[in-house]
């Protein structure tokens, strides 16, 4: 009942829905992006069930924003036998995103390939359709959005782990908070080469925030 009722309520909120069934691409790209707007305090059902509602659109993209204290509270105020526990952790979790932005924003460049050919393609299809068209369209502008949202929820896990980071030092400093430091650095490297895409495209009725995801 999710997809439906998420669909309806995107809607209502203005935000782009097709009918168009998912390419192997499209369905990939929406898999993994699952992991990373996932919030990375895991094992806490009521966490995994605000992704599950933002997954299915029952909720905004941006609802709730991702919380850098609550994150680094996670950490510090968790019991460990000593100070080393929580830095692997802390590690793990940044480890852990790395190794997601690859296989996203590969995928994502393919699907972004064949929305610009879908887009090109409009023009010359004999007998289009308005329905048709917004179809088509509408699915560009998901998968942008989707794109722009990742970009974003992947900025704020940077940041989110270089507060836990500074506040985890303050209160517990260990030699393996260099490891962390320079599993962060490498982190936020890797963010930096993610390619320009494309700009976000105009197809958003009744919403003027249209996907915000291109670097500058």
């Amino acid at each position: 009942m999710l997809p439906v009722a998420g669909a309806y309520a995107a809607q209502h909120r203005g935000e782009p829905v097709s009918s168009a069934p998912l390419t192997e691409d499209e369905r990939t790209l929406r898999d993994l992006a699952y992991a990373i707007i996932a919030p990375p305090v895991t094992k806490q059902r009521w966490f995994l069930t605000i992704t599950d509602l933002r997954t299915s659109r029952m909720l905004p993209n941006n609802e709730p924003p991702f919380d850098v204290e609550k994150y680094a509270s996670s950490i510090i105020d968790t019991a460990y036998r000593s100070a080393n526990g929580r830095y692997s952790r802390l590690i793990d979790d940044i480890r852990a995103d790395s190794l997601r932005v690859t296989p996203f924003f590969t995928v994502a460049a393919r699907v972004v390939e064949m929305d610009t050919a879908r887009e090109r393609s409009l023009g010359g299809i004999a007998r289009l359709t308005a329905g048709e068209q917004e179809t088509a369209m509408a699915r560009v502008a998901e998968n942008r959005m989707l794109i722009g949202w990742v970009y974003r929820r992947f900025g704020e896990r940077s940041r989110g782990y270089k507060y836990a980071l500074e506040r985890l030092f303050l209160k517990t400093p260990a030699p393996i908070s260099v490891d962390a430091e320079r599993a962060l650095r490498a982190f936020d490297e890797r963010l930096a080469k993610i390619p320009v895409l494309t700009a976000p495209v105009a197809y958003f009725p009744g919403n003027n925030n249209g996907p915000e995801y291109f670097k500058d």
